[in-house]
């Protein structure tokens, strides 16, 4: 197997992003990876980041790419996960990324992503389509606490309840907690 063939086949699972340590694992000097930027088989995305051309571009790809950013560590939160679990039809302006909270990214890159630092258990990280990403209760729970319009939330309880993503306890529980922080908000207007 090629060197190509190799960091192909390990960029395929990850929307055709490879990182330079990740080439490292592959026993492949990431030196090569900056030669093949340099014909155009690889594209530089940035500090030891790469995507494959000859994988199609997808959708998600920016989901992956955010992740893979944090040095492998990230993972999609807020209302970036809504968007990626398609439970709302939100518009993030920056890509909510969860990182440990002793994890300092790189400064570049910075202004397309929001950052939050937070200890997550690994029942709270599951995967769609091989992202990282926060469960759905947990990315609702999250929009809820961040002040997201309530037609947001209510679609995106209302969508993974159908798509039993949450069950009938948890759909309860974010409905009051949603309820809840409509009833604070307007007691706050009335005083």
């Amino acid at each position: 197997m090629t060197v190509y063939e190799r960091l192909l086949e390990r960029a395929f699972d990850q929307h055709g992003f490879i990182r330079a340590a990740q080439a490292r694992e592959l026993s492949i000097n990431p030196a090569i990876l900056r030669q093949l930027a340099a014909v155009g088989r690889l594209e530089h995305r940035g500090w030891g980041l790469y995507r494959l051309v000859a994988i199609p571009i997808t959708e998600r790809d920016e989901f992956q790419e955010a992740v893979l950013w944090a040095n492998g560590l990230g993972v999609i939160a807020g209302e970036s996960a809504l968007a990626l679990w398609n439970l709302a039809d939100v518009n993030p302006m920056k890509i909510e990324i969860v990182v440990p909270p002793n994890y300092q990214p790189r400064r570049q890159g910075q202004e397309r992503y929001r950052i939050r630092r937070r200890n997550l258990q690994i029942s709270d990280i599951e995967e769609v389509d091989n992202i990282r990403v926060i469960t759905p209760k947990l990315a609702i729970d999250d929009v809820i606490k961040a002040g997201v319009s309530g037609e947001l939330v209510a679609q995106a309880i209302a969508n993974a309840k159908a798509r039993e993503l949450i069950g009938t306890i948890t759909e309860a529980r974010l409905r009051v907690q949603l309820a809840d922080r409509s009833t604070s908000k307007n007691s706050l207007h009335h005083e």
